[in-house]
């Protein structure tokens, strides 16, 4: 049988170079690496993850779709039991940004690999972490899936504005998902910044952080409404 990707996960898989070795972290089961070998793009794959029940499905489907010999799973957290020299291509998808910085963290052999991101929250956080440690968003796509939207990196070295609300490559691409993610991106930050201005001790810091951040997300907003 031949995986059928959700528009998500298609995206994510879109930016595996043909030919590349990649290493899914947090897999669930395996749904990414198992297409990719059954479409000949990847001859071989890895994947981890630290929930044993989702391994063992993974190695079921990986076996009925004829590539089980090609992808190799692991139980343990992040990339702990992942040799460097085997993969060329990290995945990390549908995981908070402070979670990836910590998996990164502990492998960091990982930022000399093609980085494929898909962070579900604390996007500001994670960008700060990449720019700090010298890595840039190369590309980036959204993706709507089941009523939601969420962004995907293409993340190597570089220079980056680790506080940055919007990346370019979305702008300079004019993707045409841009406006309702910046639309609920404003809605979120307007929120955030209403709690904090009503608490009893409101922190300065962060209230000038947050307004920096809601007016980098309505310029870009005006900037498309310009298309």
């Amino acid at each position: 049988m031949l995986f059928k990707l959700s528009p998500r996960l298609e995206r994510v898989a879109a930016y595996v170079r043909p030919g590349a070795v990649p290493v899914d972290v947090g897999t669930d089961h395996a749904y990414v690496p198992i297409w990719l070998l059954q479409k000949g793009i990847c001859a071989r794959a890895y994947a981890s993850d630290n929930k044993p029940g989702p391994l063992r499905r993974a190695a079921e489907d990986a076996a009925r779709s004829g590539v089980g010999e090609r992808l190799t799973l692991w139980l343990c957290d992040g990339l702990a039991l992942c040799p460097p020299e085997a993969v060329d291509t990290v995945i990390l998808a549908g995981m908070g940004g402070e979670t990836m910085a910590h998996i990164l963290s502990e492998a960091p052999w990982a930022l000399e690999r093609r980085l494929i991101l898909q962070p579900q929250s604390k996007i500001p956080e994670l960008r700060r972490w990449l720019a700090e440690r010298s890595q840039a968003v190369l590309d980036a796509e959204l993706a709507g899936d089941a009523g939601r939207l969420y962004l995907i990196w293409l993340v190597g070295p570089g220079e980056m504005d680790g506080a940055a609300a919007v990346d370019r490559p979305l702008l300079e691409k004019r993707d045409a998902l841009l406006r309702p993610w910046l639309a609920e991106g404003i809605k979120r930050a307007r929120n955030s910044l209403r709690g904090i201005e009503q608490a009893k001790l409101p922190d300065e810091a962060a209230i000038k952080a947050l307004r920096a951040h809601l007016e980098q997300l309505e310029h870009a907003r005006r900037e498309t409404l310009t298309w």
